[in-house]
């Protein structure tokens, strides 16, 4: 299973679900562990390059660390247009 580096980003309304996300397609990683190993060396960077692919229009909220369904339960939320929206 691969693990991707996801970062959400700070909205000026608080009760807004929706969020800006940046899903990083490179690294991935074989574990959880890895993974949170990972962010904790490289939080800096990763919330630049995240920032950076907005322009810093956003400010960083937080990084997760997804296993690949939730990564596509995102984009499942995100472009099926057909179907309502859900809470993830």
């Amino acid at each position: 299973m691969n693990i991707f580096i996801v970062v959400s980003f700070v909205m000026a309304n608080a009760m807004a679900l929706d969020r800006p996300l940046y899903i990083f397609k490179q690294p991935s990683f074989e574990t959880q562990d890895q993974c949170n190993q990972y962010v904790s060396v490289m939080h800096q960077r990763i919330y630049t390059q995240a920032s950076a692919s907005y322009n810093f229009k956003y400010t960083p909220e937080a990084i997760f660390c997804l296993p690949t369904d939730k990564v596509k339960e995102i984009f499942k939320y995100n472009y099926e247009d057909d179907k309502p929206k859900q809470n993830i």
